[in-house]
């Protein structure tokens, strides 16, 4: 009877993740299965396949996986033949190169996406101090023309069509179709192979954005490279962001930035004690005012070894008053 009960259990469990999971195809009626966004097969298995597709093409170095990938899907708009698309074809067998415009286009397009939604994040007054949490589509970012929003709205979602298909059990969902290539919206071919490239950056990049990786993309203050953390960082990082290859950096920034706030609270300290005592101050006493302010532990020899540091500091600060 247990044993049973385990099979019933199991069918119930098969027939509802059938009733739920899977769409079925409006022409015939069966299940259609459809790989994720239309990734090439090697992401498919990837614990964050479009996050990991994305990094490659902002990295640069796959341009034959970009292009093929565009190429792939520029045989079905081929696919009904009409003088135009037979001009079209063979001017991209006369000169191969001329594809490299759709490449570009959505590389540098994926690029921009990801650099204004990254920058949304960060502080504008501290270039270092970085927000994730607080990335958004809205703003319009220092230097741009327009908000995240509004670029894709124009690259993608206006003329993008969405439909509706059914589940087993009767229920609907939306459903996307992939971008498509028009030529007759721009007078250069050349032209609309880019545009055709930034229309696919932004159907990718939008997945992404309504995904739940979409604050596990970074972008590395050192040398540039984008990367995905393991997890979405949910504090303020306050030392700049820096990938795995520049790490040392990182640790090397937050170690000065920590020296340069205690030695600036010497010097401060050394300024209040003179405006209301005559000498100059005590090692000791400055040396307990920075360990109350900063959880250290240091003795008047740390002031001695960092005096020439601290009446720079002072001096500074004496200018900056007038």
């Amino acid at each position: 009877m247990h044993k049973a009960h385990r099979v019933m259990k199991y069918k119930s469990r098969t027939r509802r993740a059938k009733s739920t999971g899977q769409t079925l195809s409006p022409i015939s009626g069966h299940t259609r299965t459809v790989s994720y966004l239309g990734l090439p097969p090697r992401f498919r298995n990837e614990p964050r396949p479009l996050l990991s597709f994305i990094l490659r093409v902002l990295d640069g170095k796959h341009r034959q996986m970009v292009r093929q990938h565009l190429e792939y899907f520029l045989r079905f708009d081929f696919q009904i033949p009409t003088p135009e698309i037979e001009r079209i074809q063979r001017r991209l067998r006369g000169d191969p190169s001329l594809f490299q415009c759709a490449v570009n286009g959505m590389i540098s397009s994926m690029r921009e996406m990801a650099d204004m939604w990254i920058d949304s994040g960060k502080s504008r007054t501290e270039r270092e101090v970085d927000f994730p949490t607080d990335r958004n589509v809205e703003d319009v970012l220092p230097g741009r023309a327009c908000s995240l929003a509004l670029l894709i709205y124009r690259s993608l979602l206006r003329s993008h069509p969405v439909y509706k298909e059914m589940r087993r059990d009767g229920s609907q969902t939306i459903t996307e179709t992939y971008p498509r290539f028009d030529p007759q919206s721009h007078w250069k071919l050349e032209d609309a192979l880019q545009a055709h490239g930034t229309k696919w950056a932004a159907f990718y990049f939008s997945g992404l954005l309504d995904s739940p990786f979409s604050r596990h993309i970074s972008r590395c203050d050192h040398c540039k490279a984008y990367f995905a953390y393991h997890r979405a960082r949910l504090r303020k990082v306050k030392h700049g962001v820096f990938c795995l290859a520049c790490e040392r950096q990182s640790s090397v920034k937050r170690t000065e930035g920590s020296r340069n706030r205690r030695l600036d609270t010497a010097a401060k300290e050394r300024i209040e004690w003179e405006s209301r005592r005559k000498g100059p101050a005590p090692p000791e006493w400055i040396a307990e005012q920075v360990n109350k302010r900063h959880g250290t532990a240091f003795g008047r020899r740390w002031v001695s070894q960092n005096l020439e540091k601290i009446l720079e500091r002072v001096e500074a600060l004496h200018n900056a008053k007038g």
